[in-house]
């Protein structure tokens, strides 16, 4: 596996990375870490992380935007992306000479010429820095480092969920040593707009709890107008609901400009995958996300989430 990849990176010219939508500090990570990573092994090679720029992660790396005719002659890497759909790409992408899909999500949509997926990696970024164990060109720098590392804290949040192993602090701990600033990063990582905390303020009076633990927020368009976001800052609020000490499992719903809703599962032991799954989303067992067509696929949805907490 790793010589099949370290191969198809050597003899490509070109190569684009690429991520998931509405990215997260390890898809960020894992794209411009492995980017950095390529670009400082071999100069000469083009390297491309095309995507919409996330303005509160532009820290950890930068956007570099194509054109469809690149990805004809282009080997295409895959990072932190479950399926296809996901991608933050032109469909183009399917031109590309070869494709490699590296993930750390179960393997629900088997695509690639070359596939890598470990679902029990706490994050993507992990697997990134496990090739550098196994392609010898591939070499950690303080730039490559800091982006990994951040897309560790981010998946785990802060090595604070259950799928932190030994491997994964073993791996912070490699990243650590090259001299990154562990303590900025982490600062960067959990850092939000005075926005985002006006509206933490807005969910923690106004999230409902149910008698089997689910705690659930919806915001709808107008409720969501009224804290002038950015993109991405909704993201950072997911997380806050589960810090209440009798929430099992708890979903944050956005309406979305076009009338669907956006759902963000989190739970702390029972895996809400396979309900993620069922309305055409997926994820880790205790962190997924999906998209409802309308208010009445998310009361299914709420109703299915509470008849899961009931079973013993």
């Amino acid at each position: 596996m790793f010589t099949e990849i370290g191969t198809a990176i050597k003899q490509a010219a070109t190569i684009v990375i690429l991520r998931h939508q509405n990215p997260d500090p390890d898809a960020i990570g894992s794209q411009t870490g492995l980017a950095t990573l390529i670009r400082e092994a071999y100069p000469d090679k083009q390297v491309y992380t095309p995507g919409v720029t996330q303005a509160g992660l532009t820290w950890i790396g930068d956007m570099t935007p194509i054109t469809d005719d690149v990805y004809t002659t282009a080997l295409v890497i895959v990072v932190d992306t479950a399926n296809t759909p996901r991608l933050d790409a032109s469909p183009a992408y399917r031109q590309a000479k070869q494709v490699i899909k590296i993930d750390h999500h179960p393997d629900v949509d088997h695509f690639g010429d070359i596939v890598w997926v470990d679902d029990q990696s706490a994050s993507c970024a992990e697997m990134i820095y496990k090739l550098t164990l196994h392609i010898p060109d591939l070499i950690l720098s303080q730039k490559s480092a800091t982006a990994l590392y951040a897309g560790i804290v981010g998946d785990t949040n802060r090595f604070l969920y259950d799928s932190t192993t030994a491997d994964t602090l073993a791996t912070a701990t490699a990243l650590a040593k090259t001299g990154i600033n562990v303590s900025a990063i982490s600062h960067h990582d959990y850092e939000i707009t005075p926005q985002t905390a006006r509206l933490e303020a807005y969910i923690l009076t106004n999230f409902t709890l149910t008698g089997t633990g689910l705690g659930y927020v919806i915001l709808d368009l107008a409720t969501l107008r009224q804290f002038d976001l950015k993109k991405g800052d909704l993201d950072d609020v997911v997380p806050l609901i589960g810090q209440v000490s009798t929430v099992r499992d708890w979903v944050v719903i956005s309406e979305q400009a076009d009338g669907r809703y956006r759902v963000n599962f989190r739970s702390k032991a029972v895996s809400i995958e396979p309900i993620a799954r069922k309305y055409g989303g997926g994820g880790h067992p205790l962190a997924s996300g999906a998209y409802v067509k309308d208010r009445a696929m998310v009361d299914a949805l709420l109703a299915d989430l509470d008849h899961l907490n009931q079973q013993p």
